[in-house]
């Protein structure tokens, strides 16, 4: 192991002259790998903002509980509230009074609504939002809520809801499942650039051979060579994918339409994007350089 950490100054300078010496080869993987991140960088944008939709969408989800007209003291409102605190999966409960009830409906209707913000002349009840903390579980939630004794109504949004957050969870999956299928396409292209510069350095390779190196040594330059292509080939996609993304925010507004679609704050999410675009390059790199040799160096002695 002593002689090994040794000898890696010696691998780093054997890989950087490799990389000169076959550089058209170099700039062929670096620029498979590239494309590949540029594709990668994509698909993780998509991934992280339809998961923070997702979330949004899911913290939004609120069951609205009108009471009936004569729940109006603090005794009667606690012990509705102790009620639907029972449920299972509710998650909190937040008392809307009839005061704020109208309120509200001037914010979402408008003030055609505020003659009726006069305590007298308000028609509202008081009511209670409910968080829930499966929203699959929600319709289910709902239909207990409205059998407790002094709740007149009780809506959530219905199906739409529970179809758009299961529609970006399967979005979220698929684009999951692509990114992995993009990573192993990374590898195979890596793989087969170091297959040619192997084929091309056979002569060198038997030389060591018969010198005695063992099969880790002779590995390891190749190694550290697709380590070396792979962070090459993703400086440009941290490049674009910063520039891109904060283009897209900036125009936006950093939302699609709504808050509740609001897009992930430029920092941290590309920080975070480009130490994962950097990591997957170099790891890429070095397991289709391992892969490629370990294949080719299969022998006996």
């Amino acid at each position: 192991m002593k002689i090994f950490f040794k000898s890696i100054p010696f691998h780093i300078k054997s890989a950087l002259k490799s990389l000169l010496r076959h550089l058209v080869m170099t700039i062929s993987a670096a620029a498979a790998v590239m494309v590949t991140l540029l594709l990668f960088s994509a698909f993780l944008i998509l991934a992280g903002n339809a998961g923070n939709f997702t979330n949004n969408i899911e913290d939004d989800i609120r069951i609205h509980a009108v009471l009936e007209k004569d729940i109006e003291t603090s005794q009667q409102l606690e012990e509705v509230q102790k009620n639907i605190e029972a449920i299972t999966y509710v998650d909190g409960v937040e008392l809307s009074t009839k005061e704020d009830e109208i309120k509200l409906l001037i914010l979402e209707k408008g003030e055609i609504f505020a003659s009726y913000a006069e305590e007298e002349s308000n028609p509202l009840t008081n009511a209670f939002f409910i968080h829930v903390s499966d929203p699959t579980q929600i319709e289910q939630v709902n239909q207990q809520v409205l059998e407790i004794a002094g709740v007149r109504d009780a809506v959530y949004g219905g199906n739409s809801i529970n179809e758009l957050v299961k529609m970006l969870n399967t979005v979220r999956r698929g684009i999951s499942i692509f990114v992995i299928l993009l990573m192993l396409l990374a590898i195979f292209l890596i793989s087969n650039t170091i297959k040619l510069t192997i084929f091309t350095r056979n002569n060198e390779i038997s030389i060591m051979r018969n010198v005695g190196a063992t099969n880790g040594f002779i590995r390891t330059p190749f190694i550290i060579e697709g380590m070396f292509i792979g962070l090459l080939g993703s400086i440009i996609p941290c490049i674009v994918t910063y520039m891109s993304y904060k283009f897209i925010y900036t125009t936006l507004d950093g939302k699609l339409f709504t808050n509740i679609f609001a897009l992930e704050p430029i920092f941290p999410f590309i920080s975070h994007l480009i130490y994962i675009l950097l990591i997957s390059g170099v790891v890429v790199g070095g397991i289709g350089s391992w892969y490629s040799t370990s294949k080719y160096l299969k022998w006996k002695r």
